[in-house]
């Protein structure tokens, strides 16, 4: 291998800092090997260029993010290329979330990254400096561990947007434009396999903790094979008669997937050292520099104010808006005694955020609420500071709060850390009760490890202290009647973390959500200083079958001679 040519993005290492704050990316292109792959803070270096493919998390999609793409939110400016997936403009040549190459970037990266340190040996610090020789095989062993957990991560990626996918397994040549044709997509099972057994081999040279904020862990790669097996024993990839492998299974075996998924997200609650739930719900937004028990994978973000600026009410300094939360999402969050929330019972419909699930007002800014340090009070009613008809107010009535540190005093253009968190203790919790009321209805349990019911996994999140919301009864509950609470529940604990998007696909419930009317609330504010409430539909969305898979992009069709097939629709 002669000098080495990484395809780097030119930007600051957002992803992880250490205590010796190497935050900045650098351009590797003109060393040689030797000088790289001899020197251990350049093969830090060269990973960290690497994690700096990871998806953004915070508005990965220019100012907008996938919320709005889904029943979560709804995008408020109308030029955002996120409202495409709202309208139908999809196409195989226009896609914004478009990630096949990025993705293929990172595996690439990784590889490149693999062979340079396979064959480290530090053989000239064995005798005379034990110490640092022991060392730096662990370091350079657990390196080529996260660069292992990374190839696993860039995959996932693709295989929940794409269905089967080609499995690139050379570093290949990127000046020969007819690499592309000796690939084409395996079957959707043999990707599974392939990201389940590279987080078991990953896992097995990872540590436990990770010494550095953004590193991957034993337990991200267990988190990441957890989340890979749930989806592939979802609806989506097990459909009766289907006969085609880049979509899904063709055998009738669901139930062993089931048990594989349930497992993988019972390994990740009997974790050691064991992960535990946050104080506070709120606290999760507000993380920075701090580590987090309940916390499994996350990226870091340097210090900086652009999403709270982007998601800042308009109206006060510095707002733009940005994703206005649905009344579809806030209608599901239920009163504070476990039951529905109802526009149709008058006392809930004249003060609708009143008594309802604590996790509402920590995610979600509703009229009147106070904002940023109780310095502003919300008027998002009509003709309000923060309401129509100014222009950018929110279109649906209400205002995001999660991860919004609203400390930051944005007219001294003061900044913070950030954490995006991709893989949480919750989650876990959620999956683990999904795949077992599949498996065992409400109050079953299974073989092994599978010794907790559905029901008492999806109380454990519903009642922890952060929460405190009443348990879930067993008392009439069916499989089919805790389905729909497991779904609400993991709706509500991961609001705009990411999942709905993906959740509402693999369920298979898309056209009655994405395919529904967006709604939010109107709001008139009274002479006598009271609000009235209504419900209405901010828009109606467009749904299609076939965007439970995206299309390949149509340049990779053509690079490829057509070896690579377009998923159907497209």
């Amino acid at each position: 291998m002669k000098n080495i040519k990484y395809i780097f993005a030119t930007m600051f290492l957002l992803s992880v800092v250490s205590a010796c704050d190497v935050t900045e990316v650098e351009n590797l292109d003109f060393k040689k090997d030797n000088e790289i792959y001899s020197n251990i803070i350049e093969i830090r270096n060269v990973l960290n260029n690497v994690y700096s493919t990871l998806p953004a998390g915070y508005a990965d999609l220019g100012a907008s993010w996938l919320a709005a793409a889904s029943d979560e939110a709804e995008e408020v400016n109308n030029f955002e290329t996120i409202q495409n997936f709202n309208n139908g403009g999809i196409t195989a040549f226009a896609n914004p979330d478009d990630v096949w190459a990025k993705n293929y970037e990172g595996v690439y990266n990784a590889k490149v990254f693999l062979q340079g340190t396979d064959t480290v040996t530090w053989k000239s610090y064995q005798l005379s400096n034990p110490t640092v020789y022991a060392d730096r095989v662990n370091l350079t062993k657990q390196y080529r561990a996260e660069a292992r957990f990374l190839i696993a991560f860039f995959y996932f990626d693709l295989i929940k947007r794409y269905g089967g996918v080609p499995i690139v397994d050379e570093i290949i040549n990127v000046n020969d434009p007819n690499w592309i044709s000796r690939f084409p997509r395996k079957p959707f099972s043999d990707c599974i396999d392939f990201v389940v057994a590279i987080c078991d081999a990953a896992a097995a040279d990872l540590p436990t903790a990770a010494s550095e904020l953004g590193r991957a862990t034993k337990g991200a790669a267990l988190a990441l094979k957890a989340r890979a097996l749930l989806y592939a024993a979802s609806d989506l990839y097990n459909q009766a008669g289907n006969t085609n492998p880049l979509y899904g299974y063709t055998d009738a075996n669901r139930t062993s997937r089931l048990i594989k998924a349930a497992e993988a997200s019972k390994a990740i609650m009997n974790f050691t050292p064991a992960y535990a739930f946050q104080a506070t719900y709120e606290a999760l937004s507000l993380l920075g520099t701090t580590k987090s028990n309940e916390v499994i994978f996350e990226r870091r973000y340097s210090a900086s104010n652009t999403f709270e600026k982007q998601q800042t009410p308009v109206g006060f300094p510095q707002g733009q808006t940005g994703t206005c939360p649905s009344g579809n999402l806030v209608d599901a969050y239920e009163m504070s005694n476990g039951t529905n929330f109802d526009w149709n019972n008058p006392s809930q419909a004249a003060s609708p955020y009143t008594g309802r699930d604590p996790r509402l007002a920590k995610t979600i800014v509703t009229n009147n609420a106070v904002f940023n340090k109780a310095l502003y009070t919300v008027e998002a009613f009509n003709g309000g500071i923060n309401g129509r008809p100014r222009d950018r107010a929110t279109k649906t009535g209400y205002y995001l709060r999660k991860w919004i540190n609203e400390n930051l005093d944005l007219q001294l253009n003061e900044t913070s850390t950030k954490q995006w968190i991709f893989m949480r203790l919750s989650e876990f919790y959620l999956s683990y009760a999904e795949a077992m009321n599949e498996l065992y209805g409400p109050s079953g349990t299974g073989p092994g490890t599978l010794n907790i019911t559905a029901l008492s996994a999806l109380n454990s999140v519903r009642t922890r202290a952060a929460v405190a919301m009443p348990a879930i009864l067993a008392a009439g509950q069916t499989q089919a009647t805790l389905r729909d609470r497991i779904r609400k529940e993991r709706r509500i604990e991961l609001a705009f973390e990411g999942h709905r998007f993906w959740d509402v696909r693999r369920w298979m419930i898309a056209p009655h959500t994405l395919g529904a009317a967006l709604t939010g609330v109107s709001i008139i504010k009274n002479v006598n200083n009271s609000f009235t409430y209504a419900p209405m539909t901010v828009e109606n969305r467009i749904w299609d079958d076939k965007l439970y898979f995206y299309p390949i992009p149509q340049t990779e069709i053509d690079k490829s001679n057509r070896v690579l097939i377009q998923n159907k629709g497209w």
